[in-house]
């Protein structure tokens, strides 16, 4: 073996000095005393992603200022405007893909919440399961049952509700009925006579705006077929498993898709550029006379028009100073179409705040402050009005006296998976643009997305998620076929 050179044992002396001042440092250093950083919560911000830009917004305005003081908790709103989150949806499933989530989000309680988990990187296991939450804040005894039913897959619950809105509802201009001398119209007949008769006197009868990517031409679409077909059947299109064969839901969805087309076809002019929010506007100036939608109508009438919107019933039909007025679209008055806003929180380091968030907010201290400027509570207990406007005391009253069967989700606001939505909105836009030559594609738009919604349900159901409600006690007490089988 050749010996070391000079260099090679410099090195190694060099080598063995470092070690032994290492050593001699190692055993006279003394740690400094540890300390726990804890994350103080007012500079570290839960961001919640929502497409709450008008009502819910001011709601939020009320909500947030009211937690963050008495928990010292700050939320930051991250809001991505479009009607019934035709935006949102698509940057929180981004952002949910890419494994980078915000703290919480806004989701529709119902079929909606499985378009996240299908898309989540680990499934299911990206969020927090809302189950123990929900009876932990006192949802199982004291909420409607129908309302916790409508986003329990199985049993589990993968978000909480805030608040619960009124889907299928028709907006009249009651002081336009009431100079032309035409009645209120309870059933698609009157509508349609109301229609005509508002058409020969030079006034647009129908609002349908066309600027929300179509989701006010399936509000109208929906809400004609609830009224033809009922709720059952409705709720089969929840599913995807509506008959399109039968010969009988042949003819509902061919009368639906004539009566789409006749009261769009008096349509107010320019529709095309309008947003939902622009329609009722015209609505409220007499513009028009009819709008179909949801009762964020009421809330954001009152919050920035200025016009109290009152339920189609004695008193308020003989009132001179009334302007407006909202009833369950014609056809639909034994019915009640679920659109619940809640919030779900995927697994992370800020999901205890975000916890401590919701169970206030869920709780009956936060729907106080919350569903007094949007929507109504699910809890069922209520006996003092405590809302902005009277309609919101009608429609909560209605949800507590509605039997189970007749309860449906609204397809156009979460009863549909978010890729099957799109495309049925874009479809009935087209066919309003259209006309009559494109039935035929709006059809085969229908049953392609039928088939789609099947199939997600499907899948939903391999991860044991496969139908709305509880064991024993599904929502609309309806089992799509897969569980029976």
């Amino acid at each position: 073996m050749k010996g070391l050179s000079r260099t090679a044992w410099a090195v190694i002396a060099v080598v063995i000095i470092v070690v032994i001042v290492a050593a001699a440092a190692a055993l006279t250093y003394k740690p400094p005393t540890k300390t726990t950083t804890t994350p103080v919560p007012t500079t570290s911000s839960l961001i919640f992603y929502t497409w709450w830009a008008t009502e819910g917004k001011v709601a939020l305005n009320h909500l947030i200022p009211a937690f963050e003081n008495q928990y010292h908790l700050n939320v930051t709103p991250t809001i991505v405007p479009g009607a019934g989150g035709t935006n949102a949806k698509y940057a929180i499933l981004t952002l949910i893909e890419a494994g980078k989530p915000p703290a919480l989000f806004q989701v529709h309680y119902g079929p909606e919440m499985i378009s996240y988990v299908e898309i989540a990187p680990q499934g299911i296991h990206n969020f927090v399961n809302m189950t123990p939450v929900a009876q932990q804040i006192g949802l199982f005894s004291d909420a409607v049952p129908e309302v916790l039913q409508a986003g329990a897959f199985n049993g589990t619950l993968l978000s909480i509700p805030v608040n619960v809105h009124r889907g299928a509802l028709l907006y009249i201009n009651l002081k336009l009925l009431k100079e032309y001398n035409l009645p209120i119209p309870t059933n698609l007949s009157t509508l349609e006579y109301d229609t005509v008769q508002l058409a020969a006197h030079g006034v647009s009868p129908w609002m349908v705006p066309g600027s929300d990517g179509g989701w006010d031409q399936l509000n109208l679409w929906e809400d004609i077929f609830l009224s033809l077909a009922g709720p059952h059947v409705y709720n089969e299109m929840i599913y995807g498993v509506i008959p399109l064969n039968n010969a009988t839901i042949q003819n509902w969805i061919a009368e639906t898709n004539k009566l789409f087309l006749n009261f769009t076809s008096y349509d107010y002019p320019g529709w095309q550029s309008l947003t939902w929010t622009q329609g009722l506007t015209d609505l409220a100036q007499g513009d028009v006379a009819f709008q179909a939608n949801g009762n964020w109508l009421t809330n954001y009438a009152y919050d920035f028009l200025n016009i109290t919107i009152y339920p189609a019933v004695a008193p308020y039909i003989n009132w001179n100073n009334v302007t407006i007025v909202e009833e369950p679209f014609p056809g639909t008055q034994n019915y009640y179409a679920l659109v619940i806003d809640s919030v779900a929180v995927p697994v992370g380091p800020q999901e205890q705040s975000a916890l401590t968030f919701i169970k206030w907010w869920a709780s009956m201290a936060g729907q106080e402050i919350w569903t007094k400027w949007k929507a109504v509570t699910f809890y069922n207990n209520v006996t003092t009005d405590y809302f902005n406007t009277p309609a919101q005391w009608y429609d909560y009253k209605q949800l507590l006296s509605t039997p189970e069967q007749n309860f449906v989700y609204q397809l156009s606001d979460g009863g549909l998976f978010d890729d099957v939505f799109a495309q049925l909105d874009s479809g009935l836009y087209t066919l309003q643009q259209v006309g009559p030559s494109g039935i035929a594609a709006w059809n085969i738009t229908l049953a392609t997305q039928m088939h789609q919604e099947e199939s997600e349900w499907l899948a939903a159901a391999k991860l044991g998620l496969g139908y709305l409600g509880f064991p024993g006690h599904p929502f609309a007490g309806y089992y799509p076929p897969w569980v029976n089988s």
